[in-house]
């Protein structure tokens, strides 16, 4: 008898196993076939605002997504550079801290003007917010930041075909960008549309239609003036953005 019943234990312990062991798949399909949230990737930049010469200054951003902390981001690195001298830029990886903050180091050698960009790619997303660090005392500040304006719109054209919209509508989306006077092909260009004062920004990528040529299309739910910054990257040497106002009715 104890026999017996030693058998229908063992038994009923491979079944229990069998049962634990597809609850568990099934949990991790499940889990698996959970979707992605569509809300966009947030980054928020934080940097002095001036600097020393010879100085190491901490650079930190915290990523979000709707208002949850990402530690999983695929890359995070920051690209600083003087004035008008983009082309000699300095890439910096970053590294996680804790709950979304990334941070790295800078150390500025001379008196000027930086720029500090900060290139986040997380879920499938991409932002790229901007800030300056005035290092020391330039002689002339405001000629140093004129002149970096100066270069980076010079560095590429970038025409927006989209001035005004209608609420509702699926409107057609053309981005032009051309590069020392030749359309620039290859590009990933997205726009990053919001209005002044709103927490959610929303992220259109576009596809090349032809050499240089951009398209998509985005519907506008609600009325106003949007701003609309077209952000075009390229590789690790180009990375230019644009912003302009669109009314919607």
């Amino acid at each position: 008898m104890k026999k017996v019943m030693t058998r229908f234990g063992v038994v009923f312990g491979l079944i229990g196993l069998f049962v634990l062991g597809a609850c568990g798949t099934e949990k991790d399909e499940e889990s698996a076939a959970l979707p992605q949230s569509m809300e966009p990737v947030e980054a928020e930049l934080t940097v002095a605002e001036t600097a020393e010469k010879g100085e190491t200054v901490p650079l930190s951003v915290r990523v979000t997504q709707d208002g949850q902390p990402v530690d999983d981001a695929d890359e995070i690195k920051f690209e600083v550079w003087k004035n008008d001298t983009k082309e000699d830029s300095d890439m910096i990886n970053a590294k996680l801290i804790k709950d979304g903050t990334y941070e790295a180091e800078m150390t500025f050698s001379e008196e000027a003007v930086y720029t500090v960009q900060v290139h986040v790619t997380a879920r499938a997303m991409h932002t790229m917010p901007t800030t300056e660090v005035t290092v020391g005392n330039p002689e002339t500040t405001s000629e140093a930041k004129a002149d970096s304006d100066h270069h980076h719109h010079h560095g590429a054209d970038i025409t927006l075909d989209l001035k005004e919209a209608t609420t509702g509508e699926d409107k057609p989306i053309m981005v032009h960008v051309m590069m020392e006077d030749e359309m620039l092909s290859g590009a990933e260009v997205q726009l990053e549309i919001f209005q002044d004062g709103a927490e959610k920004h929303e992220w259109v990528k576009l596809e090349e239609a032809d050499a240089g040529m951009y398209k998509g299309a985005h519907t506008f739910t609600e009325s106003g003036a949007y701003n609309v910054q077209v952000h075009v990257t390229k590789g690790h040497d180009i990375h230019e953005h644009v912003m302009e106002t669109v009314n919607v009715k």
